[in-house]
């Protein structure tokens, strides 16, 4: 990924409120809005639009607003979302205001959900080429990326076949290309980190995240710990027999490659708590020790919250 952007470090004075990051996370913070995990799927013949996704990214202490997009890949280019109309029927519109995201934290852009909306290609998206788009922040000003373009058709195949290759490890981690990142931004980032409530009785629980890697070298989450769980454990869901969904722990941890993430996510990698000690209300929030191969522990304090909706604005929240 390219980046035309003034990165500038600050010190941390205070912790964020809702998510309280402890030790790697306390220290200096990137002045930094961007998209990462970035694609757009190849053009049918004759298709007149596509549509740009990824993980919208505001690694400072301030909310910043996503207010527009531009590219010479399309003779306009908007901010939409997909909602449920009149009739159960889905419909596709522009989003007033632009896309907020809050601080230390992300917005996922999915099919199905917000999107970044090319109208009137310019010429067709190919499979192995790439696209240049601008994206226009309220607070950080102009960002350039460089959006690859992936084949849809081959995604709906291999999840036909069983495969879903995006709920792998390895589909989680598009790496961006290398980019010299001032000293307070090279770490590893824990944003969005929530957990799941839990009611009386409930046995077991899970917490998500977006892992962000900013240094030069390939990092590895290798355990976590709560006091909230008897055993806490790093797990995937994967395609079993009979097309059944079955979870299992994974084995060596999860890699979060140089300049790449790795999402957990309901539904893909997750951190499991098993054997809960509590209940876990909504409102509430509970500490949780992430544990890197190269950076160390992370301590953070996470909401308890229900899980959002795809296509809700702030879905990494």
């Amino acid at each position: 990924m390219k980046l035309r952007i003034v990165l500038v470090c600050s010190l941390l004075l205070s912790l964020l409120a809702g998510v309280s990051l402890v030790g790697a996370q306390d220290a200096a913070t990137c002045e930094v809005a961007t998209l990462f995990d970035t694609y757009a799927y190849a053009s049918p013949d004759g298709a007149p639009n596509g549509a740009v996704f990824g993980k919208l990214v505001n690694l400072s202490m301030e909310a910043d607003t996503l207010l527009s997009a531009s590219s010479d890949a399309a003779e306009f280019v908007e901010l939409h979302e997909t909602v449920m109309a009149e009739g159960d029927v889905m419909q596709m519109r522009p989003i007033e205001g632009g896309i907020p995201v809050m601080p230390q934290n992300f917005v996922s852009l999915q099919p199905g959900g917000i999107h970044i909306m090319l109208i009137n290609l310019t010429q067709p998206l190919v499979v192995g080429e790439t696209l240049e788009l601008v994206l226009n922040f309220e607070r950080l000003g102009e960002v350039t990326i460089t959006v690859p373009i992936k084949d849809r058709e081959a995604e709906m195949g291999a999840m036909d076949g069983g495969m879903m290759p995006e709920m792998t490890p390895e589909a989680m981690m598009m790496p961006a290309e290398p980019v010299e990142w001032p000293e307070g931004c090279a770490k590893v980032h824990v944003l969005g980190a929530w957990a799941r409530p839990a009611g009386p009785g409930a046995p077991n629980s899970a917490a998500y995240a977006l892992l962000l890697n900013l240094t030069a070298a390939e990092d590895t989450l290798i355990s976590a710990s709560t006091a909230v769980s008897g055993a806490t454990e790093l797990h995937e869901m994967t395609m079993g027999a009979g097309d059944v969904m079955q979870m299992r722990p994974i084995e060596g941890g999860i890699v979060i490659p140089a300049g790449g993430v790795a999402m957990l996510e309901p539904g893909g990698l997750h951190v499991m708590f098993i054997g809960l000690t509590q209940e876990l209300q909504v409102g509430a929030t509970i500490e949780l020790t992430l544990t890197f191969a190269e950076s160390g522990e992370v301590v953070l304090t996470i909401p308890v919250r229900e899980p959002m909706q795809a296509g809700m604005p702030m879905s990494g929240m």
